[in-house]
């Protein structure tokens, strides 16, 4: 390093000048390893968790929450006349929460934390085209449910997207956890029914 390079000339002069024997100077300098420091920029990206594999996060209060995709559903709409998301699915991403030793949720946007999907350079929100439009919003369990201490619970989110698939991630002031999310629709039966059920109620299928 540069500061080595001016520092060693002149300890050498002061012991030539005080008239201090010195050892044989060698062919060339040895000059000691350069640090091993990763560049912020080659640093290893966030792990991509298994769909259904649980995260840890903090819940609206603070308290631990567990939270683990279950099932996703792609939907188009069966007629013109009912809503139409603006890219071109509606999908529901189930997840199951569960809480530790305090009831908590879920926090809202709001906060600061946020569910969205990656698509290529593109994310969507649970807010944005016209996930909100969809048949299952409002006649599932969403956001506000509050899980009690020791128990768990499956909630919906809805998004509007261009394809499937993607990458879904939990994205917090501190960090994002992602999941890839399957290409077709996925889930047990008990899970997916919620929303076929809202479907039915909404489209009448």
């Amino acid at each position: 390093m540069p500061r080595h390079r001016l520092v060693a000339p002149t300890v050498a002069a002061l012991v030539v000048a005080a008239g201090i024997p010195t050892a044989p100077a060698t062919a060339a300098a040895v000059q000691p390893p350069a640090a091993s420091a990763k560049p912020a920029e080659l640093a290893a990206a966030p792990k991509v968790l298994k769909f259904g594999q649980a995260a840890k996060i903090a819940g609206e209060k603070g308290s631990p929450l567990k939270v683990a995709p279950v099932g996703v559903y792609y939907h188009k709409p069966s007629q013109a006349h009912f809503a139409q998301p603006r890219e071109k699915w509606f999908v529901a991403i189930a997840f199951r929460v569960t809480a530790g030793s305090k009831p908590d949720r879920v926090p809202p946007p709001i906060s600061g934390s946020q569910w969205r999907i990656k698509i290529g350079s593109r994310a969507f929100t649970t807010s944005s085209g016209k996930a909100l439009e969809s048949p299952w919003v409002g006649r599932t369990d969403g956001q506000e449910i509050t899980i009690q201490a020791g128990s768990s619970e499956v909630i919906y989110y809805s998004f509007d997207l261009p394809r499937t698939g993607g990458t879904l991630e939990w994205s917090t002031p501190n960090g994002v956890t992602r999941w890839k999310i399957p290409t077709a629709t996925y889930g047990k039966a008990d899970v997916l029914k919620p929303i076929r059920d809202a479907i039915a109620d909404y489209e009448g299928a």
